[in-house]
């Protein structure tokens, strides 16, 4: 529960090797995938950094026997719409105050943000990038993920292409 009441889904994931927390970035979203349940409730706002970052924290909090070593910006809403809230947040959880989590264990999910995946590539970072094509043709795309029109398959791709030569990963 957020100070102004509503309500964001953070997830624990653990596992032998890690432990991961899966993070929301909005309260709700504006993408309205058709598939999505988060999508289809529609948007109400963006989370501040401190709002993403706390529920890391919160989830450490209530597991104090296991030290998280993962974040995935997977919850609700669009990593890359609420971009420097975002990257914000994975400056703080990087620092050596804040958990000092190793930057290749955040990975960033994408629903196909051309501009921002561009723009995550000239960060200078080595996050992780996942990006939902939930279909394999432009034409399949567009009729699940409806910002598939604005950014086909092919500029998807070139994107993809651009982060993976800026960062190696």
């Amino acid at each position: 529960r957020l100070p102004d009441g509503l309500t964001v889904e953070t997830v624990y994931l653990p596992e032998a090797a890690r432990a991961t927390v899966c993070v929301s970035t909005m309260v709700g979203c504006p993408f309205g995938c058709i598939f999505c349940a988060t999508g289809q409730g529609g948007f109400t706002r963006n989370l501040s950094a401190a709002e993403i970052v706390e529920q890391v924290y919160r989830v450490q909090a209530a597991h104090p026997d296991r030290r998280v070593t993962n974040v995935v910006y997977m919850g609700m809403g669009e990593p890359l719409a609420n971009y420097e809230a975002v990257l914000r947040s994975v400056r703080l959880l990087i620092h050596p105050l804040g958990l000092n989590l190793a930057q290749r264990h955040l990975t960033i999910s994408t629903v196909g943000l051309v501009p921002g995946i561009e723009r995550l590539a000239e960060e200078g970072l080595q996050v992780n990038l996942a990006i939902s094509l939930h279909a394999a043709t432009q034409r399949e795309r567009a009729q699940l993920v409806p910002i598939a029109k604005k950014y086909d398959l092919d500029s998807l791709l070139a994107a993809a292409r651009t982060f993976v030569r800026r960062t190696g990963r």
